[in-house]
């Protein structure tokens, strides 16, 4: 039988495998379709040759699988001859195996039959996930004839969940692991520990989590607005996993192929666990766990104490008993040293150990942590800060914080995980944050998700080896429940599976998105409370400076969308006009849109207003330049009558770090005028605050100007709350030229975690009426 099916497969290379696709996600490698089908009934059985309890485990997922898509439960036969006409050959014999791997299949669906063979028992299952989907496409009962040669194209296919900031219950954990299973992903890293909470039950040090995994109740306030507690007993937040939950956890997740790799934050991002044992600080001070964000981290475990050492490698033997994962995550970012600095244990110790500074103190802490997790087999993994002040060769970097620090690290022969913000950060908003709930800020679609390449173009092949997966993150300081977890992460996650696991020659985003009309049915069965971004209307507007006007593009990541829209601020439905091109507006207008399928509309509308007003399209010169980084649309950025929402960087904003904004507009001939407005924006966890003053000035020669008027602003710069204000000076006047003045905050203030450093101005529009 070997032999059989190795012909068989041969064959399909000797025909030349096409690039054609079926409806699976993630897509697989190589597939040839055929033609035909085959129809799973009743009396189908799975013929496999059942040796071991992995065999055992595998049969059983496998008719849960069938179950699901057709309502029966295939019989199991265990077999190793022939495949009989009408039934399914499992076979742990691939011929194939240096293509396959040990994650790949081999699948062949002839109209009496289908044959999948497979290194491991991963690989079966992993083959069995394709043939549940393509089941689960159709009716139900029928598979096309297709050749399938499947492998993953990294070995690190991840997805991260932090249970710190908010507490999710076990039975949550266990879904996420079969969210990871149904995308053919492998890895579930467990952000267990963070300064708001400490979650995992160390039987040595109990106060962990009698202490630190409760914190002062304050879900009821912004994030970023959150004080320290005044009282130990006020009402208290948080929850930890007992020792006997996570084993049950790895176990359920062993046999869903997924490692858990769990992560225990150090030297900083550490305070529960300080508040906890205050002795492993430098100062010894006691601190609460804090209810909400800190910024910068100082309170970090001492570096100069060796009772440090001591207790975090305790914490680590339990965790390695937990765990058996080859890696071990230890965080590794965002320490500030200010306490370091201070301590004279850490100074003593950067002289003992002759290291030139704090970030050498840091390198020496990680080395000396890795050398004791390798001296028990296991491998470190850590944020890519962990490469500041040298680093050993066998630690494994994860590139957060873009992809220039795992290209540095891939070309010094670290392995890397890349998981950049700009594509992998699923706290992101993923639509139009006037539609969507709570995010942490920025605008990561699902297109954009798939675009990312996790292999830089800058690595040569060799290094190139080194970047051994893709992983997204889900931090929860704005996710409290498992429903908007699920939202952020699908279907996103969808689109990360197939840039972890298709070849780059083989993804598509036309087919992709026309395969995640599947999808969404697959989540509608699993009753996932999944996006619909995927189906917001996007209005993309292009100022005509000639003749004064706005074209309006309206665009989604849907699948050939039926859009319907208005004009006239009405809501849309299913008997709105139909958009079948740009059109054009010359006053202003709101514009909201929505995709129609099968007679319903399928996301909240989106209502996006262009601003026509008398400065539309005039010349404006500045004072001081934006930053390159926020330069809005350009040269008409002022005065396009298009206005920023309040995500600061969604393209809209023009940003002055320090600077004021003092904008002239030519408005081309003496205009009568009674208000102008500007948009500005305030972020103060982003350093973005309101201006203190606007001030509006006239002129007829463009050189002599005389004041209009002008308007104060009282500013919170402790409120961490997103906000948008149009501050406007009212007052008739007329003349060619305006000059407005919009004055900076000039410094973050004090208490702020920028304290003294340039504070950023955002402005929008200038609207002049």
């Amino acid at each position: 039988m070997k032999k059989l099916v190795s012909l068989l497969f041969l064959a399909v290379f000797s025909l030349g495998l096409s690039a054609q696709t079926v409806d699976v996600i993630p897509q697989p490698a190589k597939v040839v379709a055929q033609d035909g089908h085959f129809t799973l009934t009743p009396s189908t059985k799975i013929l496999f040759n059942i040796t071991n309890a992995e065999g055992k485990e595998f049969v059983a997922q496998a008719q849960d699988l069938f179950m699901d898509a057709t309502g029966f439960k295939p019989e199991v036969v265990s077999v190793s001859g022939p495949a009989i006409p009408g039934n399914i050959l499992v076979q742990l014999n691939n011929p194939l195996n240096a293509l396959t791997g040990t994650e790949g299949y081999l699948l062949r669906v002839e109209k009496d039959r289908v044959f999948l063979n497979a290194n491991t028992t991963a690989g079966l299952y992993y083959g069995v996930q394709t043939l549940w989907q393509m089941l689960t496409a159709g009716d139900g009962k029928t598979i096309p004839c297709v050749d399938i040669t499947d492998y993953p194209r990294l070995s690190w296919r991840g997805m991260m969940l932090d249970v710190s900031r908010h507490y999710f219950p076990v039975e949550f954990i266990y879904r996420y692991i079969d969210y990871l299973a149904m995308h053919k992903m492998n890895v579930f890293h467990w952000h267990l520990v963070d300064d708001q909470g400490w979650r995992i039950e160390i039987k040595k040090y109990p106060k962990l989590t009698e202490i630190g995994a409760f914190r002062a109740d304050r879900e009821n306030l912004d994030w970023n607005s959150r004080k320290a507690p005044v009282k130990e007993d006020e009402p208290k937040y948080g929850g930890f996993y007992t020792q006997e939950q996570i084993k049950s956890v790895v176990e359920y997740a062993r046999q869903k192929h997924v490692t858990v790799v769990p992560e225990i934050e150090m030297p900083a991002h550490a305070m529960a666990a300080l508040a906890a044992y205050p002795e492993l600080s430098c100062t010894g001070e006691y601190q609460p766990v804090p209810s909400g964000g800190v910024w910068p981290i100082t309170h970090i475990f001492c570096a100069g104490k060796e009772q440090t050492f001591n207790v975090l490698e305790d914490i680590l033997k339990e965790v390695m008993d937990l765990f058996p994962s080859t890696f071990i995550h230890i965080g590794g970012d965002e320490a500030t040293k200010t306490e370091w600095e201070k301590c004279e244990l850490c100074q003593k110790r950067m002289k003992d150990e002759q290291l030139a500074d704090e970030h050498e103190l840091q390198a020496y802490f990680i080395k000396r942590i890795e050398k004791f997790l390798n001296s028990y087999g296991r491998q470190l993994i850590g944020w890519d800060e962990i490469l500041e002040g040298g680093l050993n060769p066998s630690a494994t970097i994860m590139s957060w914080r873009g992809t220039a620090p795992g290209i540095e690290a891939a070309k010094a022969g670290h392995d890397v995980v890349m998981s950049p913000t700009g594509y992998c950060y699923f706290d992101y908003y993923q639509g139009d944050p006037s539609l969507e709930p709570k995010a942490f800020g920025g605008n990561i679609t699902l297109k954009k998700v798939y675009s990312f390449d996790p292999v830089p173009e800058e690595l040569t092949a060799e290094e190139g080896k080194h970047i051994i997966g893709v992983q997204a993150n889900l931090w929860t300081e704005h996710i409290p429940t498992p429903e908007h977890a699920e939202y952020m992460i699908l279907p996103r996650m969808t689109a990360l599976s197939e840039v972890a696991w298709s070849p780059k020659d083989a993804k598509d985003w036309g087919s992709f998105s026309k395969r995640m009309e599947s999808q969404y049915k697959r989540f509608e069965k699993a009753d996932a409370n999944y996006a619909t971004s995927a189906f917001q209307v996007k209005g993309s507007p292009e100022l005509n400076p000639e003749n004064r006007s706005v074209k309006v593009t309206l665009s989604t990541e849907a699948w050939q969308p039926e859009i319907r829209y208005t004009t006239d601020g009405s809501e849309p439905g299913v008997n709105s006009e139909k958009y079948a091109g740009p059109f054009e507006i010359q006053k202003t207008t709101t514009v909201k849109a929505v995709v129609v399928k099968d007679g319903q509309t399928m996301s909240k509308p989106l209502s996006s207003t262009f601003y026509m007003h008398k400065a539309i399209a005039c010349r404006a010169s500045m004072k001081f330049p934006n930053s390159k980084y926020y330069n809005s649309t350009g040269e008409y950025a002022l005065v396009d009558g298009i206005k920023g929402s309040s995500n600061h960087g969604d393209g809209h904003w023009k940003g002055f770090n320090g600077d004021d904004l003092v904008a002239t507009l030519d408005l081309g001939k003496e205009t009568s005028f009674s208000e102008v407005t500007i948009g500005t924006l305030q972020n103060a966890g982003a350093w973005i605050f309101y201006p203190t003053e606007v001030t509006v000035e006239s002129s007829n020669d463009g050189l002599t100007f005389r004041k209009v008027g002008s308007v104060k602003n009282k500013v919170n710069a402790m409120d961490g709350a997103n906000q948008i204000k149009d501050i406007t000076v009212k007052k008739k006047a007329s003349a060619r030229f305006v000059r407005v003045t919009v004055k900076n905050l000039g410094t973050c203030p004090q208490g702020h975690a920028g304290e003294g450093k340039p504070a950023w101005l955002f402005v929008d529009e200038i609207s002049v009426e």
